[in-house]
C-alpha cells in the first residue's frame, strides 16, 4: 500500500501499516501539527529520520523531559531539532516527568487551537517514546476536546531490546499511584481483580501484584511478538509473577494492534467471570497495546482504576537499541460509550 493511499484511509485501517517514508497526510498540503518526543532511545529518531524530503507541517511540537538528564536524550533531541526546524515552526515542551498535567493541558489547547477552524484537520503524533501515563493523559485532554479520531498516531520499534535476566530495564519501584483522570468508580463491596500488560519490567510487575494483594490477577502477553526471535521473552522475563498467580491465568493479546488490544480487552473483562470484580489496570506493555487499552477506558468501563508503578531510575544502557520499523496505527473511537465526565476539571 502507498503512502499516499495510507494517508487517505488511516482513519479506517484495520491493521497496521508500515512506513517506510511519512508524507504529508493530503498529498501536497502541509500538516497542521506534528508532535514527537525526546529520548534516551534512538527509536525516538525513527519517524523524524523517515519523514519524506518535501514533508511540511505548520507547527512542530517536540516534548521533552526535565529529569534524568542522559548526554543520548540530549543528542538525540539536537538532530531532531536540527531536522524538524526545516519541516515547520518548531515549539518545544519541557515536561516535569512527576508532575505533568500542566503541560500535557497545554499540548492539547495549543494543537486544538490550530485546527478548531480547519475542515479536515492533519495530525501527526508520534507515541514511541512517550512515557504510557503521560500518554494516556494527553489523551483523554485530547478526547475531551474531540480531537482523537483526527490524529495519524505512528510508533517506531525499537530493533532490539537488550534483555538480560541480570540487567533489568528498570531498577526498583519509586511509587505506586492512580493515574489521574483515571480514577474509576471503585465499588469496595468487590474483591480485586489486577490487569496487568505485561512486558520486559518483571519486577515492575511483581512490586505491582504484591502492592494490590488482589483476589484475581490477569496477565496479557503480547502474541506475535514483534519478530519471531523474540517469542518467549515476555514470560522468561516475568517468570516471577507467572509462577505466582499460574499459567492459566495467561491472556495472549495483539503486541502491535490497539484495535486488536480493544477488542480483547473488551471481550475478556466484560465477561460475566471477571465482569464482578474492581478491575485495576496497569500499562507494562508496549505503546501500541497502550493505544489500544486508552480506546478500552474510553467506553467507559464500570469499577476500572488505572494505576502506574514508576521506576526508581532506566537502566539506559541495557533498554532498547536501533530503530526498528516504523508503523501507521489504527484506531478506532468506540461507539455509543458514555464518555467519563469525572476528573475533567484536570484538563
Amino acid at each position: 500500500m502507498s503512502t499516499l493511499t495510507v494517508s487517505i484511509v488511516m482513519k479506517t485501517i484495520l491493521e497496521p501499516v508500515e512506513l517506510r517514508r511519512i508524507e504529508n497526510i493530503s498529498g501536497d498540503e502541509p500538516d497542521d501539527v506534528f508532535v514527537c518526543c525526546g529520548s534516551p532511545e534512538e527509536r525516538c529518531l525513527g519517524s523524524v529520520r523517515r519523514l519524506a524530503p518535501d514533508y511540511e507541517s505548520r507547527a512542530v511540537f517536540l516534548i521533552r523531559y526535565t529529569d534524568h538528564r542522559s548526554s543520548q536524550r540530549e543528542k538525540n533531541i539536537d538532530e531532531m531539532k536540527e531536522k524538524l526546524d526545516k519541516v515547520g515552526e518548531l515549539f518545544e515542551f519541557v515536561i516535569d516527568e512527576d508532575k505533568p498535567i500542566p503541560v500535557i493541558n497545554e499540548i492539547a489547547r495549543e494543537l486544538y487551537r490550530r485546527i478548531d477552524s480547519c475542515e479536515a484537520p492533519r495530525v501527526s503524533i508520534d507515541i514511541s517514546t512517550i512515557i504510557k501515563w503521560h500518554f494516556l493523559i494527553m489523551m483523554k485532554a485530547l478526547d475531551v476536546r474531540g480531537i482523537c479520531d483526527k490524529i495519524r498516531f505512528l510508533y517506531t520499534e525499537p530493533k532490539d531490546y537488550i534483555t538480560d535476566l541480570f540487567q533489568p530495564l528498570s531498577f526498583g519501584i519509586h511509587r505506586i499511584f492512580p493515574v489521574p483522570t483515571y480514577s474509576g468508580k471503585y465499588d469496595l463491596s468487590k474483591d480485586i481483580l489486577l490487569v496487568l500488560l505485561l512486558g520486559y519490567e518483571g519486577d515492575r510487575a511483581l512490586a505491582l501484584f504484591e502492592e494490590m494483594d488482589p483476589t484475581e490477577c490477569l496477565l496479557f502477553i503480547g502474541k506475535p511478538a514483534y519478530h519471531d526471535e523474540w517469542e518467549g521473552r515476555t514470560e522468561i522475563m516475568n517468570s516471577g509473577i507467572i509462577n505466582i498467580v499460574g499459567e492459566s491465568k495467561i491472556v495472549h493479546i495483539d503486541s502491535r494492534n490497539p484495535v486488536r488490544v480493544y477488542e480483547r480487552l473488551k471481550s475478556t473483562l466484560r465477561s460475566p467471570q471477571y465482569s464482578k470484580y474492581n478491575h485495576i489496570i496497569s500499562p507494562l506493555g508496549t505503546k501500541p497495546q497502550t493505544l489500544g487499552l486508552y480506546q478500552y477506558l474510553s467506553s467507559n468501563p464500570r469499577d476500572t482504576v488505572l494505576i502506574y508503578g514508576s521506576p526508581l531510575r532506566h537502566n539506559e544502557p541495557f533498554y532498547s537499541e536501533g530503530i526498528g520499523r516504523s508503523w501507521l496505527l489504527p484506531y478506532a473511537q468506540p461507539q455509543g460509550a458514555d464518555k467519563d465526565e469525572s476528573n475533567q476539571s484536570l484538563l
